[in-house]
């Protein structure tokens, strides 16, 4: 049996503006995506997904599966039988979905694991490459998103992710400074990053002025976050995230829709009375905040009174390992 996981993520800077050519950091998480795959006893492949729910599925070899996800993978090498679980029950609580990147993480893993398969099968598929990971996560999503939360699951750790063409990612390795410490927030919405992906881009297109003079601002700040990083300044990290998180409430209002909903204005005033920066994390409109803070103890008293005020917090760490592949599961940690 091969098994495979990929991490999940949180964007820490660079929401939208990545998709004109700002630098984004994304932090992969220790939440995964996990994958089994083996040959079928018998010729007929079998699927268990276990996500909100658990479904499962029988289908003869080069039939469609029903999700689609596993299709535009298991397209590279028809025919082949087998059986396999992807399990992504780490990025629900219940029914809803916390917006930590499920969809790029099974990808990835199943990706990983699928083509490690066909070659135990004497199949010629290569190890898949995080640009061809990004452009099937495109098509998924129906053209839409940057792919840095393709990157995030395929490389792990924190990085930086910038779109030099829309077919060229760029991605590096950063570190935040020793001294910050995150968490995210979940608002108890799920918010759809396709839809608002499209608002944003029919902005640009029908206000190419105003929508210029606004991303250059965000790419700015973004790259002062970069630079702060790179520097090891956690005071103009810490900066650059909150002025970014600002120039998002911005842009929801120039776009039309609340990226920064009530749940997460709320939250931010709490963040304020304890000196921690927040920001939306992602598309907005719902989903993940990001808190970030240089004081822990600040981090820690500001955790437990949003969760006090009826708000998850997620506790994650770094995942110091993107995609990872084995003939069962002895993970690196």
């Amino acid at each position: 049996m091969l098994v495979a996981r990929a991490p999940g993520k949180l964007v820490a800077l660079g929401e939208y503006a990545v998709l004109d050519g700002a630098p984004a950091v994304v932090l992969a998480l220790d939440r995964y995506a996990e994958v089994t795959v083996e040959e079928s006893a018998d010729g007929v492949c079998r699927l268990t997904t276990r996500s909100a729910n658990v479904v499962e599925r029988r289908f003869a070899p080069g039939e469609p599966s029903g999700a689609a996800l596993v299709d535009l993978v298991a397209a590279a090498a028809p025919g082949l039988a087998w059986t396999a679980t992807i399990d992504s029950q780490a990025f629900f609580a219940g029914d809803a979905k916390l917006g930590l990147g499920s969809s790029a993480a099974v990808l990835t893993a199943w990706a990983g694991g699928f083509a490690a398969f066909a070659r135990a099968q004497g199949r010629s598929l290569p190890e898949p490459r995080v640009e061809a990971l990004i452009e099937l996560h495109r098509q998924f999503q129906g053209g839409k998103g940057s792919g840095l939360d393709v990157a995030a699951s395929y490389t792990g750790g924190a990085i930086t992710f910038r779109l030099a063409r829309p077919d060229l990612p760029q991605i590096g390795s950063v570190r935040l400074p020793n001294s910050v410490g995150f968490a995210g927030i979940f608002t108890g919405r799920s918010a759809s990053t396709p839809e608002l992906v499209s608002r944003y881009r029919a902005w640009r297109r029908d206000r190419p002025q105003e929508a210029a003079e606004l991303v250059r601002r965000l790419t700015a700040q973004a790259e002062a976050g970069c630079a702060a990083l790179t520097g090891d300044d956690a005071a103009g990290w810490l900066e650059a995230f909150e002025a970014y998180g600002q120039g998002l409430g911005e842009l929801g209002k120039a776009i039309g829709v609340s990226l920064v909903t009530a749940e997460h204005h709320e939250i931010g005033v709490e963040a304020r009375r304890h000196g921690i920066a927040y920001k939306v994390s992602g598309a907005g409109g719902g989903d993940l905040g990001l808190a970030c803070a240089a004081d822990l103890e600040a981090l820690e008293a500001f955790s437990q009174s949003v969760e006090d005020r009826g708000f998850r917090v997620i506790n994650v760490s770094l995942a110091e390992h993107g995609l990872q592949v084995a003939q069962r599961a002895g993970w690196q940690r």
